[in-house]
């Protein structure tokens, strides 16, 4: 994840003195709906997106650690679902299942589910949360492969997006570039990452709630 000051707002900081109007703050999180670690991130930051409200702007930003379409073989899959089993034991993690990666139709790649939330975007960051919300609802809890387009289609109607604008942004989203920033990371290091700046930190799954509240004041 990338902490960033929205524009303008280092002007309302040197000017707080005067006006009761609180700086904004762009955050931008770099991630994968399938990466377990995200799925944490995500979980803990929830509470500051209730601490803060309108004074932080999120933004997501895609990051696929299985960008490459091909089947995880026997022991990649052994490794994900272990991730899986890991989050299980975090408290955002109780219904966390790893049957996404222990069934008959695991995800070929984690690129897909990144497209569907780049077509979900232009009607609004609101429905892209809720599409977020439900293809990791189904992938962590249900062990359904979100990568699949019935899914992404069913997903969408749910959640209450316009089915043709998102087919249509579907098809124009065709692939997701990886950051310049963050390329080179490992698929068995997925940590969200927090930059202030130039400076990196230890992911929000890793420093917790009250580190990361800190980080952002």
């Amino acid at each position: 994840m990338a902490i960033r000051p929205a524009q303008g707002a280092v002007f309302q900081r040197l000017h707080s003195a005067h006006t009761d109007v609180p700086a904004e703050v762009d955050l931008v999180l770099y991630h994968d709906v399938l990466c377990t670690w995200c799925y944490v991130a995500d979980a803990r930051l929830e509470y500051l997106r209730d601490e803060y409200g309108p004074m932080l702007r999120w933004k997501l930003r895609p990051y696929p650690l299985r960008p490459d379409n091909q089947i995880p073989d026997k022991k990649q899959r052994s490794v994900l679902a272990r991730h899986y089993r890991r989050l299980a034991r975090e408290q955002e993690g109780k219904d966390v299942k790893p049957d996404l990666w222990t069934g008959q139709d695991p995800p070929a790649s984690s690129g897909p589910p990144l497209v569907a939330l780049e077509a979900a975007l232009p009607q609004g960051a609101d429905l892209q949360r809720e599409l977020l919300k439900a293809m990791r609802r189904a992938a962590f809890t249900q062990g359904i492969n979100v990568s699949r387009r019935d899914v992404q289609l069913e997903l969408a109607s749910r959640v209450g997006l316009d089915l043709g604008r998102f087919v249509e942004q579907r098809i124009r989203a065709q692939a997701v570039p990886v950051p310049v920033h963050l390329a080179g990371r490992r698929e068995d290091d997925p940590r969200p990452v927090f930059a202030r700046g130039l400076e990196n930190v230890v992911g929000a799954h890793h420093i917790g709630l009250e580190k990361t509240s800190r980080i952002v004041k």
